[in-house]
């Protein structure tokens, strides 16, 4: 699997959100929107969110962003992309390493201008997922955009109140739609704002590839 820059998925994802905003029907659901017709939907169980992951599949190590006004490194760490049924998982860990800092400091996604929303891209088939989300929409107005992020169905969803330690590794996962087409790999953004990673393997825990 390779590494990739975060500018570099950030513009696949832009580019993919903007063709499959020119879809209809299963368009909304790759969205992982969880809903139909702007309505909010029923809470969607976290299929397989439970399996204890600890591997690494892929790491990238990126400079904590200037703007937070602490040193130090962010290490990002895809453990799996998991599918099983109509569900994607994906679970990766961050570390935040700040040596001149307070060995009790600590830094939310807010302080480092990092968002919590997932994105996977299929680059093959052109098709982009998002966390399902309980309420709102992720195609809808801009307010159902942040309604349909609140309710994500992830960890960490708070970007103010989700706190990484100094030297502290934070486990992280999301559930979102399973890539239509059964891909072997995709393209995997866990983090707003940092590196993502290119060629993601997919497992599909029915056995069959």
């Amino acid at each position: 699997m390779r590494r990739t820059s975060g500018r570099v998925v950030a513009l696949l994802v832009a580019g993919v959100f903007a063709l499959s905003g020119c879809t209809t029907g299963s368009g909304d659901d790759a969205a992982g929107d969880g809903s139909a017709g702007g309505e909010p939907a029923a809470p969607v169980e976290a299929t397989g969110s439970a399996r204890t992951v600890t591997g690494s599949m892929a790491e990238t190590t990126a400079d904590v962003p200037g703007d937070a006004g602490m040193p130090g490194t962010l290490t990002l760490t895809l453990r799996a992309v998991d599918v099983s049924e109509q569900t994607m998982t994906v679970r990766w860990a961050l570390r935040w390493d700040g040596d001149d800092a307070e060995p009790d400091a600590a830094l939310s996604y807010y302080d480092m201008g990092l968002g919590t929303a997932v994105s996977v891209i299929d680059p093959t088939n052109l098709k982009a997922y998002r966390p399902f989300c309980t309420d709102g929409t992720w195609k809808g107005e801009a307010v159902d955009a942040v309604r349909c992020k609140a309710s994500m169905l992830a960890s960490a969803r708070d970007e103010v109140g989700s706190k990484f330690p100094n030297h502290g590794t934070v486990e992280g996962w999301a559930s979102l739609p399973a890539p239509e087409g059964r891909p072997a790999t995709v393209d995997v953004m866990p983090i707003e704002g940092l590196p993502g990673f290119t060629q993601a393997e997919v497992t599909y825990l029915d056995g069959d590839s």
